[in-house]
């Protein structure tokens, strides 16, 4: 059997009662934080124009943009709510990295919203989007070219993998949304730090749901697609590819618990995650304040996609020097700290020049933080895993503060308090339209 249509046979096959317990709980964890994410990220300066864009250009009224107040169909909803969920780079991420939670998420509840499904095909769809996504990840990344920004290569298929499930495809349907959605590929390194790179994901949560709305309808593509001479793998990764890793243990182990995710403490790229929590640790630890400090060096492993003089705020989730000056001007790094007007503050722009990077961090792979003081003294601090990491987990009520301050961007108190009762009992929920109906209203201060 190709691994194609294992891949295929997996996803139809796998219902919700035959999934773990840990694995439904780590899949209602997750996708509580991608929903706060979608809520926060649609009221972003990006998302105005997302938003308007999605809504001038027109669709049926069947699925919900979140915080907007109106309906468009499945794949341009599930678009515009995957550029939401991923803008603040605020998601959980797993190993390797692949923003499996924006790519899968929005389509299954952009046609779980359309279709009445309950929550269970919810969570099952966005465990088996999260399984396929994370496989091929795995099985590619040796070959990933550093060009390509990897959930505009997997994506797609993790999207169609959860549409798939969503929809109640068969084997063979569901080997075309896979076909479809792997000539819906790519998205490029060179956009990182800017509003382009929001769109990987939110593609592929538009392509996974096109795939399989139109496998449905019988429309065909290849049935050996990634493993075709002519192919996904061959294409995308001169062939290097571990087919082992691809289907290796399906159903037995489950990418959401083995290796896990990490959950994110502060609204930046997931490598900057310890130099954040780093700074903080110095300034708190040490009892300082910025104005003391002469000098700060961050040693760490890489010097992080964006240099030390970020083009805007958004680009400086990607600054190890601007996020660790923000901490150490603020005392938190937040969602506001990636404005513009924090970034073009006259104490960011004099911060930003004592702030230096070494990128070959300690052999203990913890990320350094050193500080010369005006006063003459030197003072350190390092973090080695941030709080929320795999192996430093969040307590539950650290991840509901996190959830509650992007609900409440959007959504009043009150609305906020029942979509985490209905989040946090999804395998309870008999309409996923129930959930939308409240997601979907329009933000405070939107027309």
């Amino acid at each position: 059997m190709t691994t194609t249509r294992t891949l295929a046979e997996f996803i139809a096959d796998t219902e919700f009662e035959s999934l773990p317990s840990p694995v439904v709980e780590a899949a209602k964890i997750a996708i509580l934080d991608g929903v706060a994410n979608m809520a926060a990220g649609s009221v972003q300066e990006l998302a105005d124009i997302i938003g308007r864009y999605v809504r001038d250009a027109g669709g049926t009224s069947q699925a919900s943009v979140i915080g907007w107040g109106y309906k468009t169909n499945p794949p341009s909803a599930a678009f515009a709510n995957g550029v939401f969920g991923h803008c603040l780079d605020y998601e959980i991420q797993g190993f390797p990295p692949t923003h499996g939670t924006s790519s899968c998420l929005p389509s299954a509840l952009a046609l779980a919203e359309q279709h009445n499904a309950p929550g269970s095909r919810v969570i099952t769809a966005y465990v088996l989007g999260w399984e396929i996504q994370g496989r091929l990840r795995a099985a590619s990344a040796p070959a990933t070219r550093t060009g390509y920004h990897p959930p505009g290569l997997v994506g797609p298929l993790g999207g169609a993998a959860a549409s798939s499930k969503t929809l109640g495809l068969d084997a063979d349907q569901t080997l075309m949304a896979l076909g479809i959605a792997a000539s819906r590929t790519g998205g490029l390194t060179a956009n990182t730090g800017t509003m382009v790179k929001s769109t990987h994901p939110g593609n592929a949560a538009r392509m996974g749901a096109e795939a399989g709305i139109l496998a449905g309808m019988g429309y065909t593509a290849s049935d050996e697609v990634l493993e075709s001479p002519v192919g996904y793998a061959a294409a995308l990764f001169g062939g290097e590819f571990d087919w082992d890793i691809a289907t290796g243990g399906l159903g037995a182990s489950w990418r959401l618990i083995d290796p896990g995710f990490d959950i994110k403490r502060f609204p930046a790229q997931v490598y900057i995650q310890n130099a954040i929590e780093a700074a903080l640790n110095l300034r708190d630890e040490n009892g300082i304040l910025a104005d003391d400090i002469e000098r700060v060096t961050i040693r760490r492993q890489g010097r992080g996609h964006s240099g030390p003089v970020p083009r805007s705020g958004l680009d400086g989730k990607f600054s190890v020097e601007y996020c660790a000056a923000a901490a150490l001007l603020d005392g938190r790094v937040g969602i506001d700290t990636f404005t513009d007007a924090r970034r073009f503050s006259p104490d960011m722009d004099e911060m930003l020049g004592r702030i230096g990077v070494e990128p070959e961090g300690p052999e203990s792979g913890a990320t350094q933080a050193t500080a010369v003081l005006k006063d003459g003294r030197t003072v350190s601090a390092e973090c080695s895993a941030f709080s929320g990491s795999a192996s430093n987990p969040m307590s539950r009520e650290q991840r509901l503060e996190k959830v509650r301050d992007c609900f409440v961007r959007a959504l009043s108190d009150s609305d906020t308090e029942r979509v985490l009762e209905m989040l946090e009992n999804l395998e309870s929920l008999d309409d996923t339209a129930q959930l939308m109906a409240v997601l979907g209203q329009a933000a405070a201060g939107r027309n």
